[in-house]
């Protein structure tokens, strides 16, 4: 454990001291990140500096360096996670996502998951502060797959919170009861937007829901055994503390990101981390300033090592910035005098201070993966970007940028000297790239306050009510055939069912009794009709042997024939007609 000093702590402290008034005491907060790339510890140390100014004690377990210029902050760096974290990224990601392979396939993501947990539970300084007696009002943890960490919070008895550190990761809401519509959820590792065709809607849904299946397979049968090793068989099944997180303080905004449809308990906070840029050290600014065409910054942030590069694509590099008129400033971690052939305009730093540099009045253009941090601050200091995205959410943080016209992506694996200068050239020399970022700066600046007060009042909120259950959606308790409705819709589908083979047999029935209530009527009918003819037949017969003279002559039964016609054609009235015309006959 280290605790960060400084000559500056008297004057934090003081700071602390009027904070605490208004907040009314002082509370102890255990924040957790087992995330594999030191982005994901940057929102935590900016509200661990906030919560420290307003009095609080921040304990902070991580696998990453301790950061001195965060005054009072106590940071536990278990040692066996800092090895097994540096070994993951401690490879070429360039040039598998070159090849056109997958850098991290999510057999990967879930044996990280396991053996990162078992790395900081393991740990004898994880040990040391389990059983330290210690006790915390409140645990922050990492949103992006916390289930591991959820063990701390159970273990210390305190409520719990995250910082989702992947924006496009929408896991950890919809464990906590958020709404999560896959048709605008694009899938967070697939260049996917929230205007999706069928076709990327039908593979989004596919991505979505096997990342669902896996993960909780993953989870019930891998990873809550091996965390019941270390909090005891009294542990609660994961996804039952998971679910009753208290906040989300989401690392998105609609600017940035995508719009959502956030519960009560979930804050955007983008930009948490962002500050206007200060002066740049001494002979950064000699070179830039000297730049009469401006300079161009490359950085592949801090998960993605440029110095392991294949030589291929360095040599593409370097074949590119010396066509540019522009200086490169190159984040190269071997530092400079590592690349023999390096132009005169490019200058490599093993760290430079990349706000300041984006901020700074000369700067043309960014290079860079499509990290969301570096993301966010090429917006707020509105700098337009070139983008060759690697792995994890990278893909989809550079589609939101060119659908939101301040990017240009390119793909490794097709990636060529000129493809690159042209791309530099494009953001730069075409207005749109640049007016589109300018825009979406002052979007994202367009804030009632800073995002990091805005975490400050919320996890200050949760300490005074001991939690924020009130503000939880019974959603959480649903599982997944309830939250759809599919139980409703299965029961409509068997109700319409049982009501349509009703219809069908009661009109079936009544088409029966119809028919024979015709058939009965016609029946009838045709045995009256019968009966007629049959009296019809007596009375002609009779007819027949009468013998009619008339001055001595046989009068012919002709009329008889008639009778019996007009019988059976149904013209019963016509019979005394032809017996009339008989009589007439015989005078």
């Amino acid at each position: 454990m280290r605790t960060n000093h400084s000559p500056l702590v008297w004057g934090y402290a003081v700071v602390a001291l009027l904070a605490s008034c208004q907040y009314g005491g002082t509370s102890r907060v255990l924040m957790v990140t087992l995330g594999g790339t030191r982005s994901h510890k940057i929102p935590f140390l900016e509200l661990a500096r906030g919560l420290i100014a307003r009095g609080h004690n921040v304990t902070f377990i991580n696998a990453f360096p301790p950061d001195a210029e965060v005054v009072g902050l106590e940071e536990v760096t278990p040692m066996n996670l800092v090895f097994y974290v540096r070994n993951y990224t401690d490879w070429d990601l360039l040039g598998v996502r070159m090849s056109g392979s997958e850098p991290v396939p999510p057999a990967d993501v879930l044996r990280y998951a396991y053996y990162s947990c078992d790395a900081v539970l393991s740990d004898p300084e994880t040990h040391v502060l389990m059983n330290s007696g210690r006790s915390y009002d409140l645990v922050i943890l990492d949103g992006a797959y916390p289930e591991c960490a959820v063990g701390l919070a159970f273990h210390f008895r305190a409520p719990f919170m995250y910082i989702n550190t992947v924006a496009f990761y929408m896991g950890s809401v919809a464990h906590g009861g958020g709404p999560v519509p896959f048709s605008v959820t694009p899938f967070f590792a697939r260049p996917f937007s929230d205007n999706m065709v069928f076709p990327d809607r039908v593979l989004n849904a596919i991505y979505l829901t096997g990342i669902e299946v896996v993960h909780t397979v993953f989870i019930r049968w891998c990873l809550e055994y091996l965390m019941k090793d270390y909090f005891g068989p009294l542990m609660p099944h994961v996804f039952d503390m998971v679910k009753n997180v208290s906040f989300i303080l989401q690392n998105g905004h609609a600017t940035v990101t995508y719009p959502r449809p956030y519960l009560p308990n979930v804050a955007e906070i983008a930009c948490i981390h962002c500050r206007p840029a200060k002066p740049l050290p001494k002979d950064l600014e000699q070179f830039v300033s000297g730049a009469d065409m401006g300079f161009i910054y490359v950085s592949m942030g801090s998960s993605v090592l440029t110095a392991k590069m294949p030589d291929m694509l360095r040599h593409m590099f370097i074949r590119a910035f010396e066509q540019l008129p522009y200086r490169v400033l190159w984040k190269w971690e071997a530092g400079e005098g590592s690349i023999a052939d390096l132009p005169d305009n490019v200058r490599l730093g093993r760290w430079l201070p990349q706000q300041d540099i984006l901020g700074h009045h000369k700067i043309r253009a960014f290079v860079t993966h499509g990290g969301l941090l570096s993301m966010f601050e090429t917006v707020y200091h509105a700098v337009p970007v070139v983008t060759m995205p690697v792995f994890c959410d990278h893909d989809a943080n550079s589609a939101k940028a060119v659908i939101d016209g301040y990017a240009l992506k390119l793909e490794l694996q097709e990636l060529t000297a000129d493809k690159l200068v042209w791309a530099i050239n494009q953001v730069i020399h075409d207005s749109r790239y640049r007016d589109e970022v300018r825009k979406r700066s002052k979007l994202l600046r367009d804030q009632p306050e800073h995002p990091l007060n805005r975490a400050i009042y919320w996890t200050e909120y949760v300490l005074r009510h001991k939690g924020a259950y009130h503000l939880q959606s019974p959603a959480k308790e649903y599982c997944f055939v309830q939250y759809y409705l599919i139980d409703v819709a299965l029961f409509c589908l068997i109700a319409g069912y049982i009501c349509a083979k009703l219809f069908i047999k009661l009109n079936s029935v009544m088409i029966r009794l119809i028919v024979s209530h015709i058939t009965n009527q016609q029946s009838s009918n045709e045995d009256g009709v019968t009966k007629m003819k049959s009296e019809a037949n007596g009375f002609s017969s009779g007819s027949a042997e009468i013998t009619l003279r008339r001055n001595g002559n046989i009068v012919s039964n002709s009329n008889s024939v008639s009778v019996e016609r007009t019988i059976s054609n149904g013209e019963s009235h016509k019979i005394g007609a032809c017996l009339t015309n008989g009589i007439k006959q015989r005078r």
